[in-house]
C-alpha cells in the first residue's frame, strides 16, 4: 500500500500535538541534561511514529495488522516520559497513556466529522484526508491543553507521594486497548462501518474516557490534600503537647528563679565570705554553679520563638528519655523569614523522623544534631541524625519506615514547604548517619 502526502500530513501532525502539549506542560520537569533528554524523546517518538506508518502502509489494514501496530507502537512510546520527566513510573505511564487516548480520539473524532460531510469514508485509511484531522485537533487542542495545566500537571505535582498512581495508569492503558481491539476497527474501516444510527457512540466514548480521567484526577488531588492535612493536623497536635509541656517547665523554672531570688541573700554572704578570705578560685567556681542554674537554655528558650522553642524543647525530653544525645545550636532572629505553621511542618517532621529512626537504631551511638541559622531573609536548617539499617527509596521518593511501600509523607511535606520558598533542599546519607539540610528564602513565592 502506498504512503500518501495526506498520512504523513496526520503523522506529522499528532508529532506536532504531542511534542507541544507536553512541552509547554513539563518543561520545568526535564531531567538534566535537559536538550539532550528532550532531544532524545522528541526523536524516539518520531522514530515510532516512522514506523508506525511504515507498519500500516506494509501490513495494510486487514485482519489483524491495525490493531496490532496501534498497540505495538503505543507500548513503544508508553516509557518514553520516564526516561525524561521527573516523575515516578506510574506518572510518567498515566501521562503517556492520556496522550494516546487524545491521539486516538482526535483521529475517531476526524473519521466521524468526515462521514457526516460526505457520507462515506476511505477504502484505505492511508487515502484519508488531512483537512478533518487538522480541523479537529486545532478545535481539540486548547481543551486538551487546559486539561493538562490546569488539571493534570496540579494533580502530578502535589500527590506524587500517593501508591495509587502506580495503579491509576491502568485506566488509560485499558482505554487504549479497547480502542484499538474495538473501537478503531469499527469506526475506520468501511466494510465494518455501523453507519449514521450508531454515530453517537464516538462522541460518548470520548466524553466518557477523559470524564473517568477527570474524576479519577480530581480524586487523586483530594486524597492528596487529605494526606496532607492530617499530617499538618499531627504536626498541629504535637506542637499543642509540646507547648503544654513547656508551660509547664516554665512553671517550674519561674518558680526555681523565684526561690534563686529569695536565696540570693545567702549567695551573697558566701560570695563575701569568698572575699574575706581571698579564696578567689573557689568565689569563681561558686559563680559559675550559679550561671549554669540560670542559663537560659535550660528552660528550654532557645530562639525565642515560642513555635519553634516548643518542638525543640518536646523533642529534647522524648531524646533524653531514650538516652539519645541531642545538641542544638539557633542563631536566628525571634522573627523568622518563614511562617510559624511552615517552620513546624519542617522541624515537625524532620525532628519525629530523627528521633524514629535513632529510637529504631539497634548498633552504633545514637545522636541528633540541629541547626538553625537565619542571615537576612535566608534561613539555613539542618537535622542529622544516626540510625541503622537501610534507607528505602524508589522512584527518587523516600518510604515510609512504618508501613511497607508507602511512601514517606513527612519528608514530602517538608519538600513543599522548601519548594514555597524557593528553596535548595540536600538529602545525604551513608548508612550510618542521614542530614537534611534545607536553604529557604524568605522571598516566597
Amino acid at each position: 500500500m502506498r504512503i500518501t502526502g495526506s498520512f504523513i500530513c496526520i503523522a506529522f501532525l499528532y508529532v506536532i500535538i504531542v511534542v507541544s502539549v507536553l512541552y509547554r506542560t513539563f518543561k520545568d520537569k526535564i531531567k538534566k541534561p535537559f536538550w539532550k533528554r528532550l532531544i532524545f524523546a522528541i526523536s524516539m517518538f518520531v522514530a515510532i511514529a516512522a514506523v508506525g506508518v511504515a507498519g500500516y502502509a506494509y501490513f495494510g489494514l486487514g485482519s489483524y495488522a491495525q490493531q496490532f501496530i496501534t498497540l505495538a507502537t503505543a507500548m513503544a512510546c508508553f516509557c518514553i516520559p520516564y526516561t525524561v520527566l521527573d516523575y515516578n513510573l506510574g506518572q510518567c505511564l498515566f501521562i503517556s497513556g492520556i496522550v494516546k487516548c487524545y491521539a486516538d480520539d482526535v483521529a475517531l473524532i476526524a473519521t466521524v466529522f468526515y462521514y457526516l460531510i460526505s457520507d462515506h469514508i476511505p477504502e484505505y485509511y492511508m487515502e484519508f484526508p488531512a483537512w478533518p484531522v487538522i480541523l479537529t485537533a486545532v478545535v481539540s487542542f486548547p481543551l486538551i491543553r487546559l486539561f493538562f495545566s490546569k488539571l493534570m500537571r496540579p494533580a502530578l505535582d502535589c500527590s506524587g507521594f500517593l501508591s495509587s498512581w502506580f495503579f491509576a495508569w491502568l485506566l488509560p492503558f485499558f482505554s487504549s486497548v479497547m480502542y484499538a481491539l474495538y473501537m478503531q476497527p469499527v469506526f475506520t474501516d468501511i466494510t465494518d462501518f455501523p453507519g449514521r444510527e450508531f454515530i453517537f457512540v464516538p462522541f460518548l466514548w470520548v466524553v466518557l474516557t477523559f470524564s473517568s480521567y477527570i474524576i479519577l484526577l480530581a480524586s487523586l488531588i483530594g486524597q492528596s490534600k487529605a494526606t496532607k492535612l492530617e499530617e499538618e493536623l499531627h504536626i498541629s497536635d504535637l506542637q499543642i503537647n509540646a507547648q503544654q509541656k513547656q508551660l509547664e517547665h516554665f512553671q517550674d523554672y519561674i518558680e526555681g528563679t523565684a526561690k534563686a531570688r529569695h536565696d540570693m541573700r545567702h549567695h551573697m554572704v558566701v560570695l563575701q565570705g569568698y572575699a574575706d578570705k581571698k579564696d578567689y578560685k573557689g568565689m569563681e567556681e561558686y559563680l559559675c554553679d550559679c550561671i549554669s542554674r540560670l542559663d537560659k537554655k535550660s528552660s528550654g528558650i532557645y530562639s525565642g520563638n515560642s513555635a519553634m522553642d516548643s518542638l525543640l524543647s518536646h523533642y529534647r525530653q522524648l531524646a533524653d528519655e531514650e538516652k539519645i544525645r541531642m545538641g542544638i545550636q539557633v542563631d536566628a532572629e525571634e522573627s523568622f523569614v518563614v511562617t510559624d505553621t511552615d517552620i513546624c511542618i519542617i522541624l515537625g517532621n524532620l525532628l519525629e523522623n530523627a528521633y524514629e529512626a535513632c529510637a529504631r537504631q539497634t548498633e552504633g551511638a545514637r545522636y541528633i544534631t540541629v541547626k538553625i541559622h537565619q542571615s537576612g531573609s535566608v534561613l539555613i536548617i539542618l537535622v542529622e541524625n544516626s540510625y541503622s539499617g537501610i534507607v528505602r527509596k524508589k522512584d527518587g521518593v523516600f518510604l515510609s519506615a512504618k508501613a511497607k511501600n508507602r511512601k514517606g509523607i513527612g519528608l514530602e511535606s517538608v519538600l513543599d514547604v522548601t519548594k514555597k520558598y524557593n528553596g535548595i533542599p540536600k538529602v545525604e546519607y551513608d548508612g550510618k548517619i542521614f542530614r537534611v539540610s534545607l536553604l529557604l528564602n524568605g522571598n516566597r513565592k
